[in-house]
């Protein structure tokens, strides 16, 4: 019996949701994908399969999106994301979004997420904050998924975060990310 954790997480289902209203050919290429994994529904998805269909739906080009195309590349998310390494830095991130109608970096658009960037690099250091207060990378996410290969990797992936209050991989810090990621390589994922 599959654990819920397996199930995409609602901040997938939220941005699948996005995609798909913005293109009629996004909408076919996520039918065609569930067709291709005999699927009849999203939910039925596992977590990697759901980042999979994501990358495949954020590659097809939209008019009207803004110029310079598409939403921004795993590359610039995992880059500013990396870049929130202090309070001011988090700050100007969270006002960039408000200013703009965002309610993450997952939706910026390419040239949004490079203004964002240059801003960020602009900005004096200041004083680092400590592992345990900056939220996971999405690299780390994306690592953490990979290696709940097994029954075994998925429960010991569940039994962590709930033995640390999180109730999702996004919800943990880079220091508890890092934590799990050693915890399922030693166990041979």
């Amino acid at each position: 019996m599959e654990e819920n954790r397996s199930s995409p997480t609602r901040k997938q289902l939220d941005f699948i949701k996005k995609l798909r209203e913005a293109s009629e050919e996004r909408e076919e290429k996520l039918q065609s994908y569930l067709s291709s994994k005999g699927k009849s529904d999203i939910s039925e998805l596992s977590v990697p399969e759901t980042s999979e269909l994501i990358d495949a739906m954020k590659s097809i080009k939209v008019e009207g999106e803004q110029s310079g195309g598409g939403i921004a590349t795993g590359k610039q998310i995992n880059f500013l994301s990396s870049l929130q390494d202090t309070e001011e830095r988090i700050e100007m991130v969270s006002q960039y979004l408000k200013d703009h109608g965002k309610d993450s970096v997952n939706v910026l658009s390419i040239p949004e997420a490079s203004d964002l960037i240059d801003r960020l690099m602009q900005t004096p250091k200041g004083e680092r904050l400590d592992p345990t207060q900056l939220k996971a990378t999405p690299k780390q996410v994306k690592f953490i998924k990979s290696l709940q290969k097994n029954e075994d990797s998925v429960a010991a992936a569940s039994k962590y975060m709930k033995d640390h209050g999180k109730l999702s991989e996004d919800d943990l810090s880079r220091k508890e990310a890092s934590e799990l990621i050693e915890k399922l390589k030693s166990m041979g994922s």
